[in-house]
């Protein structure tokens, strides 16, 4: 489901630092509905071993997990991409590997964004090597990035956006905003992009 700039409002209960809401909450309610059925019906009855990348992905993932009439296990990774305050992303280092065995599991990788793709390729290449039976990927968020067109392939997109940097929903700035219940534009980075 793509966004586009004219789907901006800004909340004032937000305060000057967001620039305004890039995808609301109910949108993204509506969609990860969408994201388990498709989810479900992919698996099929199969058990799923989820592997959720902290932090972005946490809220995301409980939201999601909770409408999966599926034997799901539930493992997290970390994964460092953006250290700090960093808008742009930087090799991945595994910080905490799966506790799971994924030898001969069906993995299903949930993350919040994908930018440059290279979270994404390291995870599935982890689980690969580690013996999965399957590896599939599931994103909140992809950046239209034309200038990376050979980015991974994602099973199950939440919603296609613009090179903006976003947080909220589990996106974070420094650590903060990720309590926002919408994905929203930063104010210091509305003119550009990032993350």
């Amino acid at each position: 489901m793509p966004t586009d700039d004219s789907t901006l409002a800004a909340p004032e209960a937000y305060g000057p630092e967001i620039a305004g809401v890039l995808v609301s909450r109910a949108q993204i309610a509506s969609r990860v509905c969408q994201l388990a059925r498709g989810i479900t019906e992919a698996y099929d009855g199969s058990e799923v071993t989820i592997l959720g990348t902290l932090t972005g992905s946490l809220v995301f993932l409980s939201d999601l997990i909770r409408l999966l009439p599926l034997r799901v296990r539930l493992d997290l990774v970390r994964v460092r991409s953006y250290p700090d305050t960093a808008t742009t992303p930087r090799e991945p280092e595994l910080l905490l590997a799966p506790a799971s065995d994924l030898k001969g599991k069906h993995v299903l990788i949930v993350d919040d964004i994908l930018d440059t793709g290279r979270t994404l390729e390291f995870l599935r290449a982890h689980a690969s090597s580690s013996g999965a039976a399957s590896v599939r990927t599931c994103v909140l968020l992809v950046k239209r990035r034309d200038d990376l067109p050979s980015r991974p392939a994602t099973d199950f997109v939440g919603f296609d956006i613009d090179d903006h940097f976003v947080v909220g929903y589990g996106l974070d700035y420094g650590d903060l905003y990720r309590n926002l219940p919408d994905i929203c534009l930063l104010a210091r980075f509305a003119g550009g992009s990032g993350r």
